[in-house]
């Protein structure tokens, strides 16, 4: 097995950086009190039960794209430049790549799953697991899976299940069409549920980050 440390080294600094550290401070330029104020009017505050995911609200988060195209450039880098196959090395050789990149995608989405932030929180990394899909069953493949996991989110109740639902849609779409084997399109649907089931392990909730909530009215 041919190892490129350096890219190697590239992709797991994508893969692995935490998303809390893509925080680049507050406001260039402070809003007066009113301005301030009427923002937080329009800001559309969920109740506090909505767990659901918003395509506008979460589109419009630059954060959530720099999360997608970072996962997707560290997959694409891991699937094609980081570990090679010798010429006339041994069978066990495919083996020992996919347990390798499997490993740094696993830590990956747990890094971007765990938040410690004052106290253990879970949050839910959907647009990391979106890019991610890109490199490990293709562009195609991926997109096809994106669009159609945000067509059946009108009716998905919070973000565990809109992994759920992402994790079925890729293994389909890797199967049939891109006609992967059937560990890689596990792969992939394994890491997108991989934050739920951390979530039922440790009996911790899966939530948004940055949610903005109604404060509940006093009786």
């Amino acid at each position: 097995m041919i190892v490129n440390f350096w890219l190697l080294s590239i992709a797991v600094l994508l893969l692995w950086l935490p998303r809390q550290w893509l925080r680049f401070g507050g406001e260039f330029i402070p809003l007066p009190k009113s301005s301030r104020r009427r923002k937080r009017d329009n800001s559309n505050p969920r109740n506090p039960g909505d767990v659901s995911l918003r395509f506008k609200e979460e589109f419009k988060k630059p954060r959530n794209w720099i999360d997608l195209m970072r996962a997707a450039a560290g997959a694409v880098a891991i699937e094609h430049g980081c570990f090679e196959k010798a010429v006339g090395a041994p069978k066990e050789t495919a083996t020992q790549i996919f347990v390798c990149a499997t490993a740094i995608y696993v830590v990956a989405v747990l890094i971007q799953t765990i938040r410690m932030e004052g106290r253990l929180t879970l949050a839910a990394p959907v647009f990391f697991v979106l890019g991610l899909s890109f490199g490990i069953i293709g562009g195609m493949a991926a997109l096809f899976a994106c669009i159609m996991v945000w067509v059946i989110n009108l009716v998905l109740p919070g973000s565990s299940m809109f992994l759920v639902a992402f994790a079925g849609l890729q293994v389909c779409f890797a199967l049939l069409l891109a006609r992967l084997p059937v560990r890689d399109a596990a792969l992939a649907g394994g890491l997108a549920v991989l934050p739920v089931v951390f979530s039922l392990v440790t009996k911790r909730r899966l939530v948004q980050l940055s949610k903005k909530s109604k404060a509940p009215r006093s009786s």
